[in-house]
């Protein structure tokens, strides 16, 4: 998940000379901001909250499908919906995480950004490879065609 995150809370400072230059901040809530909307965070759930497997791949990945994978960037357009228009000049893959990849639709007049899922979150990177290849997979059941120009 790609989210803005803001932290609330109180910052507090020692007054004994022994503590002098420490301070301590006293967690509020935390307040993610998303495509969807804002999701309200406690401070149990952010303590429990799992770091995402693909974290320290993801650039190398992303960088990989888009310079020896090209044509299949183009192939998961299959699934966005609703099905891109002509108007689409070019798919980027911009991000990925243990829920799916987005994907950049750069259009005549901006872009827009397109989530598709991964069949089922990953729980380690050595699990990308094959919830990737269900993408594709699942791509190539699509009948529609690509949208991008030859």
């Amino acid at each position: 998940m790609r989210a803005r995150v803001t932290l609330t809370g109180r910052l507090l400072t020692p007054y004994s000379d022994e503590a002098a230059g420490s301070t301590c901040v006293e967690f509020g809530r935390a307040v993610l901001e998303t495509a969807d909307g804002f999701a309200y965070v406690g401070l149990e759930e952010l303590e429990a909250a799992r770091p995402d497997p693909l974290a320290g791949y993801e650039a190398g990945m992303l960088t990989h499908l888009l310079d020896d994978h090209a044509d299949l960037v183009t192939l998961l357009l299959r699934l966005v919906h609703p099905l891109p228009t002509g108007a689409v000049l070019r798919a980027l893959p911009v991000a990925m995480d243990r829920y799916g990849i987005t994907l950049r639709l750069e259009e005549r007049r901006g872009h827009r950004d397109v989530r598709l899922p991964f069949p089922s979150p990953l729980d380690d990177v050595g699990q990308s490879g094959t919830q990737i290849q269900a993408l594709f997979s699942a791509a190539r059941r699509r009948s529609h065609r690509n949208t991008l120009p030859a």
